[in-house]
């Protein structure tokens, strides 16, 4: 996904343009089958792919969205400028997440008990199942994406170079020869 609405689907063998129905910048996709595929971006868009086309859904919000992941097609999380969204399969409504109003760009998860949200300043959240809990990350560089392998194996990555990996006890820095 990316400027003005693009879609790139790769169908195997080649790139093929979509049609998205929107000229908004699109900043993530996720799906969990070739079905069921959600799409985020500029001034609260949500899109959903059923298999056949690109459709808008309502976000609620206006704030640029920026991350998508699910555990399920019936469990997504967005974030974006100072929201957290959370589909149940019905609808999509914002999530408290209690700590200091931040932009988020990053979202990604093990389970449905079990994700980490990245962002400004620094700021990362994790959710157990119950609730959001802040976690010290130990940079203050702007975290702009989350990845991991498990529970224990986790990556967020940022501005300046910043790499952090956690262990599932704390958050630690990595060099990267790079700013």
């Amino acid at each position: 996904v990316g400027e003005f609405g693009s879609i790139l689907h790769f169908d195997g063998s080649a790139w093929m343009l979509m049609d998205s129905g929107t000229t908004e910048h699109l900043r993530g996709v996720w799906g969990n089958s070739g079905a069921n595929v959600f799409a985020v971006g500029d001034n609260g868009t949500l899109l959903h792919y059923d298999g056949s086309g690109w459709s808008a859904m309502s976000s609620g919000t206006p704030a640029h969205l920026r991350g998508v992941w699910g555990s399920s097609g019936n469990d997504i999380y967005v974030v974006g400028d100072y929201q957290i969204l959370h589909y149940d399969g019905i609808g999509w409504s914002a999530v408290s997440y209690g700590a200091t109003p931040r932009s988020f760009t990053g979202v990604w998860g093990t389970s449905s008990s079990d994700i980490f949200a990245v962002g400004s300043s620094g700021s990362i959240l994790h959710y157990d199942g119950a609730s959001w809990n802040a976690m010290n990350s130990g940079t203050p560089s702007y975290l702009t994406g989350v990845w991991g392998i498990s529970s224990t194996d986790v990556f967020a990555v940022g501005y300046n170079g910043a790499i952090i990996h956690y262990d599932g006890s704390s958050w630690t820095f990595m060099d990267s020869a790079t700013s």
